[in-house]
């Protein structure tokens, strides 16, 4: 039986918490690309709703948190018609985010057409659970 988004999420969430990486530097400069990289090589990139998706424990405003960071590709398939467009699968991905946590502390969307990726980065603080 296949696990819905909103589960996965929740699942890769805990295991962040249990035994994640750590993130230590500025949120403003995240390098994207060698997160996801350090992310591959400790086998903890996950992919969910057409995107990778890597997790890391951090600490936001002096409290323990965990960053999110999803990479969303520009396109998928032009040539395919069921194709959604970027703005849709952003949508998609904030919506289970939603369903999955009721509130964040932190989120932004950065396009970076180099990397032909945009990356949707959210701060969840582990105290105050749902």
């Amino acid at each position: 039986m296949e696990t819905l988004p909103k589960e996965r999420l929740k699942q890769i969430y805990d295991l962040t918490l249990d035994n994640g990486l750590s993130y230590s530097g500025n949120i403003e400069e995240l390098d994207f690309y060698s997160l996801l990289c350090k992310s591959t090589a400790n086998n903890q990139l996950y992919k969910i709703v057409g995107c990778n998706l890597c997790m890391f424990n951090y600490k936001h405003e002096n409290d323990e948190a965990v960053l999110i960071i999803f990479s969303i590709p520009a396109s998928l398939n032009s040539e395919n018609p069921e194709s959604k467009h970027i703005s849709e699968r952003i949508m998609n991905v904030l919506e289970i985010v939603e369903e999955c946590f009721s509130t964040v502390d932190h989120m932004n969307l950065k396009n970076v057409k180099e990397d032909k990726f945009t990356y949707l980065t959210i701060v969840k603080k582990v105290k105050g659970e749902e």
